[in-house]
């Protein structure tokens, strides 16, 4: 393993995903929050869903999906290494939203960065978002 680089485990398979959810979803929970580092990258290989379509899917219930929403390239885990994060396109979500990929959509750092973020992507004003500044947790304490 390189130095700086996490180990990620292989990809397991939608049936044991399916044997960990249907147990929850049993006992009664509502709703499930599948956090990933990328919102966009698929959860299994042959399959374009992310972990919250995949949830949605096997469980039946909502599913919010969260990770890198409204920024490209950077890392969360870098972020506490004083790396940024560029602004990103939505377009991606929006279609995965559109087709019942998941039901909600959580966004953490491009909000930090900017408490009016959801209003200005709302409003369609693309232009008014800023890069992600690790900086910004700092207007946090």
């Amino acid at each position: 393993m390189e130095a700086g680089r996490l180990h990620r485990p292989p990809r397991r398979d939608p049936e044991e995903l399916e044997a960990i959810l249907t147990p929850l979803a049993a006992a009664g929970v509502d709703a499930f929050h599948a956090s990933t580092r990328r919102y966009w990258v698929p959860e299994f290989d042959d399959s374009d869903l992310n972990l919250a379509g995949w949830t949605r899917k096997l469980t039946g219930k909502p599913a919010i999906t969260v990770g890198s929403v409204g920024l490209s390239g950077g890392d969360f885990l870098k972020s506490f290494q004083g790396h940024g994060a560029e602004i990103g396109d939505l377009d991606n979500l929006l279609d995965r939203f559109e087709r019942d990929e998941f039901d909600m959509v959580a966004v953490g750092r491009a909000l930090l960065q900017d408490p009016e973020w959801a209003q200005k992507v709302l409003d369609g004003r693309f232009e008014d978002l800023a890069p992600y500044d690790p900086a910004s947790l700092k207007s946090l304490s």
